[in-house]
């Protein structure tokens, strides 16, 4: 039987496809990793419009809430610098009653108490953003000057700062509410050209009888802050530095939401956001004369719930009069106590022939406690207190 021809490759034509082999993969590998950063940068592009993108439409929908539902006396611009801006506005509620009267721009009911309404003196914080350093607020805000209900504007800060993730190479945009942990809204964030984040325009007329139109505020005057605890006193009204603040009608934001491009190509967000309520010496909404006293509250102890329960009888124009009542305000005292304190219940006004709230929560056992009522308009104006008799809680 013949033997068959058994010839492998030779060690020449071995090298020749290894070379060969090598030299298509190497390619092939090239093109996937080429393929790979393409893929990667146009990804981290993305997430960098994005995000700049989300910035942008924040703080159109938010700033231009400057001044929304302010107290009389509550300032509205509180900081204005070249990276940072911070302002009162009643934003939210989580009362779902204050629909029925455009009294916040948005109802939450699951918002946090602590964020929907205006901090107080004793809950001053640094202001975010502000150099040299700001605390606010520098008093207390009351709805009505006979009896302290505290403001529904809450105080709101957007600023630029390095952003430490990316070495400080890039800015970040952060939001805060009240003293709540600040909240990241954009990243990636650059200087327009070495332009500022924030430019501000003012009224000039004040200073200038013949100025016409707005004026963009000149850099020596940065940083704006707000020096007086309150709007329309002297040293904040006519020409005075601190009233440059108050003039404010819009605020121009400039950034880049990518880095510069290759060919050098840059890619700049920039818009103007009116300021429309700061202009107005306060944003209330008139409802007619003040509340009247309502009605004495009736105060029980309920043993079947552990509780105190109080009956409200509609207040004069509630469902008649004028028919301006939004909401019942009801406080609780220890006899004996020197202050009321704050409110610890909202009733939302429905027209209602009679309103009921159960109240369990007593700071002391055994004990005797009053109650007392105030009515709130649209305005919002609040009446005086009716107050009840003592119930003895076992």
């Amino acid at each position: 039987m013949p033997t068959m021809n058994r010839r492998g490759f030779t060690l020449l034509e071995l090298l020749l496809s290894l070379v060969l082999f090598s030299a298509v993969m190497a390619g092939a590998i090239g093109f996937v990793v080429s393929q790979s950063k393409g893929l990667r940068i146009l990804s981290e592009r993305s997430n960098a419009v994005q995000s700049g993108r989300f910035g942008r439409d924040l703080l159109r929908q938010e700033l231009r809430t400057a001044g929304t539902n302010v107290t009389e006396e509550q300032p509205i611009v509180v900081l204005a610098n070249d990276s940072a801006f911070a302002f009162n506005a009643d934003l939210t509620t989580n009362n779902r009653d204050s629909a029925s009267f455009t009294g916040a721009v948005y109802v939450d009911e699951f918002a946090p108490t602590a964020q929907v309404t205006a901090l107080t003196l004793g809950a001053q914080i640094a202001v975010r953003g502000a150099l040299p350093a700001l605390r606010y607020p520098l008093q207390s805000y009351s709805q009505s000057p006979s009896t302290f209900v505290n403001s529904d504007a809450e105080f709101i800060s957007f600023w630029f700062a390095p952003d430490s993730s990316d070495n400080n190479r890039t800015y970040a945009l952060w939001r805060q509410v009240n003293a709540a942990p600040p909240e990241l809204v954009s990243v990636g964030l650059t200087r327009a050209a070495g332009t500022p984040f924030l430019r501000y325009y003012y009224d000039a007329a004040p200073w200038n009888a013949t100025s016409t139109g707005l004026t963009q505020v000149p850099a020596a005057w940065l940083p704006l802050t707000k020096s007086v605890a309150r709007r329309g006193v002297d040293s904040d009204t006519g020409t005075a530095v601190s009233r440059r603040i108050d003039a404010l009608r819009a605020i121009e934001v400039t950034y880049e939401s990518t880095p510069p491009k290759a060919d050098n190509t840059r890619e700049v967000v920039r818009y103007m956001v009116p300021l429309p309520n700061v202009m107005n010496a306060r944003q209330s909404r008139a409802c007619g004369r003040a509340p009247l006293l309502p009605p004495t509250p009736s105060v029980t102890w309920r043993a079947d719930s552990q509780a105190v329960q109080v009956t409200i009888a509609p207040a004069v124009d509630d469902a008649a009069g004028e028919r301006d009542v939004v909401r019942y305000v009801l406080w609780r005292q220890a006899v004996g106590s020197g202050t009321w304190g704050e409110p610890i219940n909202t009733i939302a006004a429905t027209r209602a022939a009679s309103y009921t709230v159960r109240d369990q929560g007593f700071p002391v056992r055994p004990g005797q406690y009053r109650y007392a009522l105030a009515v709130q308009d649209c305005t919002p104006n609040v009446s005086g207190m009716a107050i009840s008799g003592a119930v003895f809680v076992p």
